[in-house]
């Protein structure tokens, strides 16, 4: 019996119209970090897809390295969000907002007052990033995370998953591609640390694969998702049989936690979306 894209899924529980999935957008429409009107409208054009992925979201202060980008770390912001599934559940769709802390990737011009740019290291990206108020700037030096700052980070994420299942959202996607923070944890260029998070491909999976883990334990394995890129240019690529061994190591413990989907992406690839159901 053939499968054709437009037929009903079952993704670990969670029931989608077609196998088509809208992929995530950084839209930069968020007033404030704060979600509005408009992009309950925008999502709402979009609810006959399968799935979609909402824009990403910065569970913490220190993940709003971009202007205009919205946040899930406070409950003014989770009742916000409300409105957008809200939206798409009245025309029959679903809808996972993708968690995405920009790490090292941002400048403290754009951050809420009393925040600054963290990073697994102390080493700034190249490059320069738009500021709310100072025009183009060069990406800012970040502050090494401590082991006492990633692990409430990584409670950052539970709490933002936690706020965005009870906007209604159907689910999370973890953005740990294109060098946000899970990703700057994972390759060798952004992680020079020689602790329990780095010095080895697998101590430089552990931040990601703990987020996972943390993120299922509160709200379920189905209603989780990460979003990886192996390939992805990120100011130089690393040898391609590391690269292997890294990611076949994650995939499989991601495998473990019976994670909903795994998403692979490139930057100057078509992405897609691997789903499973378990």
């Amino acid at each position: 019996m053939s499968t054709s894209i437009f037929d009903k899924y079952n993704m670990g529980g969670v029931e989608l119209s077609s196998r088509i999935v809208m992929a995530p957008l950084t839209r930069s429409r968020a007033i404030g970090n704060v979600p509005n009107d408009l992009i309950a409208e925008y999502y709402a054009q979009r609810a006959s897809a399968g799935l979609i992925v909402a824009e990403g979201t910065s569970p913490s202060p220190e993940g709003l390295g971009y202007r205009n980008i919205p946040g899930i770390f406070s409950k003014e912001q989770a009742e916000k969000w409300a409105a957008t599934p809200r939206a798409v559940h009245k025309k029959g769709g679903k809808i996972f907002l993708q968690l995405m802390h920009t790490g090292r990737v941002g400048n403290n011009n754009n951050l809420p007052e009393g925040a600054e740019v963290h990073g697994p290291s102390a080493k700034a990206m190249k490059g320069e990033v738009s500021t709310n108020t100072l025009g183009r700037q060069p990406y800012s030096l970040p502050i090494e995370m401590s082991i006492n700052k990633i692990q409430n980070t990584i409670q950052d994420y539970v709490n933002a998953s936690r706020l965005a299942i009870e906007a209604g959202f159907d689910g999370i996607e973890i953005h740990g591609a294109h060098g946000y923070l899970p990703n700057q944890f994972m390759n060798i260029v952004s992680n020079l640390r020689n602790d329990e998070y780095g010095g080895t491909y697998e101590k430089n999976c552990r931040f990601a694969l703990e987020v996972c883990q943390q993120v299922i334990e509160a709200i379920g394995a189905e209603k989780v998702g990460i979003r990886i890129s192996p390939f992805s240019p990120f100011e130089r690529r690393e040898e391609a049989a590391f690269v292997i061994d890294k990611y076949t190591f994650l995939v499989k413990e991601l495998e473990k936690l019976k994670i909903g989907y795994i998403h692979f992406s490139n930057i100057v690839a078509v992405s897609y979306t691997h789903l499973r159901a378990h």
